[in-house]
Order: C-alpha cells, then sequence, then structure tokens
C-alpha cells in the first residue's frame, strides 16, 4: 500500500509553529511537557486518520477493478483498445505521414501529456487486473450465499 506522505508530512507541518508557540507561551516545564504531550496525542491522531483514509481509498480502488474485471466484454477491454488506438495515432504521425506524404495531424502538447497519463494508467491497471483476483479480501459473509 502506497501511504500519501505528503498529508502526513503536511500534518506534521501544520502542528509545527503551534508546538514552537507552547515553548514561548507556557511558564513552567510541567506545562510545556504537558501541552507538547496534547499536541503529539493531537498529531498522531491526525495521522492515524489520514491513513485511515488512505487504507479507505486503496479498498475501493481495488473494489472498483474487481467490478471492471467481472463486467462485461467492453468494461475489461477498453484500456486495450484506447492504447490500440493510441498506438496508430503514434504510428500514423511519425511513421505513416513521413512515409507516404500524407498530412501530419499536428496535434496539441496536451495530447501527448494525456498519452503519457494513458500510458501509465494503463500499465498500472493491467498490473492490478493480474493483482487484484489473486488477492483476499475481508469481506463479510453474505447469508443468502451460505
Amino acid at each position: 500500500m502506497k501511504i500519501n506522505l505528503n498529508v502526513i508530512d503536511s500534518i506534521a507541518a501544520l502542528l509545527e509553529p503551534v508546538n514552537a508557540l507552547v515553548d514561548n507561551v507556557t511558564t513552567s516545564k510541567e506545562e510545556k511537557l504537558e501541552a507538547r504531550n496534547k499536541m503529539q496525542a493531537l498529531q498522531n491522531a491526525l495521522m492515524v486518520k489520514a491513513l485511515e483514509y488512505e487504507s479507505k481509498m486503496v479498498e475501493i480502488k481495488a473494489k472498483a477493478l474487481m467490478s471492471e474485471t467481472m463486467g462485461s466484454w467492453i468494461q475489461r477491454s477498453w484500456r486495450p483498445i484506447l492504447m490500440l488506438a493510441f498506438g496508430f495515432i503514434v504510428i500514423y504521425e511519425y511513421f505513416l505521414a513521413n512515409v507516404f506524404g500524407l498530412p501530419k495531424s499536428n496535434l496539441p502538447i496536451q495530447f501527448w501529456d494525456l498519452l503519457n497519463l494513458g500510458i501509465g494508467g494503463y500499465i498500472i491497471g493491467r498490473s492490478a487486473e493480474k493483482i487484484v483476483p489473486k488477492m483476499k479480501f475481508n469481506t463479510p459473509k453474505n447469508k443468502d450465499n451460505e
């Protein structure tokens, strides 16, 4: 599971000025220590919530992939079809148009960004399609299926 470290780092960075403020406001060492402990407990609680959120997001994505792999032909095949279309565009743009003197399409730079995103999504999606069916999920048993 990939943890979004930006969220965790943001939580720590958000609470850092508050921790520094504790040193300037409180007077006794006991008060400072108590305030720091409370801030650390708050930071830990926020990080736990962030990790729970990340865990739920991974679970939701896995369920979506599972339902997609169990779906209709078009649900299972849209990525390969899209990649074939992208492949044809690239072959046309860099090979067919040059060799046969066909007009070039002059695609905008956003298309190539989309192509990079599509290739990354295709590779990740294909990997997940192969891995997710082999994973075991803790799902409650339905009494109708017993």
